[in-house]
């Protein structure tokens, strides 16, 4: 089994890093390098979601498309926070379910 380290996630700024820094909320894990990249992975599908999007801008009417890659962002979003909880401290896992998106 691949050795797990400790990580701190950043989710609004897509940011995974080794050493804590306060500058916004962040998540403790830990991770092996594998669970590491499918969370970069995930945060790499959620930002394509968010570009996949903005090309409904100039498409008032096609509400059908827009609404499919917003699910497709909140899917990205749970399964990144479903990871982190996963992987996650006693802290974090107490801070994400306090976050009540999980039913």
């Amino acid at each position: 089994m691949t050795e797990r380290k400790s990580y701190f996630v950043t989710v609004d700024k897509d940011d995974i890093r080794e050493t804590s820094v306060k500058d916004g909320i962040e998540y403790e894990i830990y991770a092996s390098p594998e669970e590491l990249n499918e969370i970069k992975e995930l945060f790499d599908e959620k930002d394509n979601d968010v570009k996949n999007t903005v090309k409904y801008l100039a498409k008032p009417f096609n509400e059908r498309g827009a609404d499919d890659e917003r699910n497709n962002y909140d899917y990205h979003l749970l399964t990144i926070y479903r990871r982190i909880y996963d992987l996650g401290t006693v802290e974090t896992k107490a801070e994400i379910k306090a976050l009540g998106i999980f039913n």
